[in-house]
């Protein structure tokens, strides 16, 4: 199994996600559950506690224990695998949306910047429709 699991959240986050990264996680794995915001305060640190709480109680659900880590960063992108690459985490799970229309051609998502650049497993979950 897995020693470090970092679960990439935002406020769209669905559940499926979470279901997902509880069934990667062996007994001794370390799972941190991060969060990227653009300036982080302390009225914002605590928003993001109260808003990602359902993550970590659903993980505690499962026999999981987690922590919440939120990184102040105008870049998402390079701020996760950043992140990814200081803790020495082995698997990444997050979720992943399609873009559509001309957003979708001219921009770059982040889960297509983090199958180039996070140097370890990679699961990517779609929304069920």
């Amino acid at each position: 199994m897995y020693r470090r699991m970092v679960i990439c959240v935002t406020e769209a986050t669905p559940e499926e996600v979470i279901k997902v990264a509880a069934k990667l996680c062996g007994k001794e794995t370390e799972v941190i559950v991060l969060h990227v915001v653009r300036i982080l305060t302390e009225l914002q640190k605590k928003d993001a506690e109260e808003k990602f709480a359902w993550v970590l109680s659903l993980l505690e659900k499962e026999g999981i224990k987690a922590r919440l880590e939120l990184v102040e960063s105008a870049d998402a992108k390079s701020a996760i695998v950043s992140f990814v690459k200081n803790v020495s985490a082995d698997i990444v799970v997050t979720g992943t949306i399609q873009k559509k229309g001309i957003l979708g051609v001219i921009s770059e998502s982040i889960s297509d910047y983090l199958i180039k650049h996070i140097p370890c497993t990679l699961i990517l979950v779609k929304r069920a429709d």
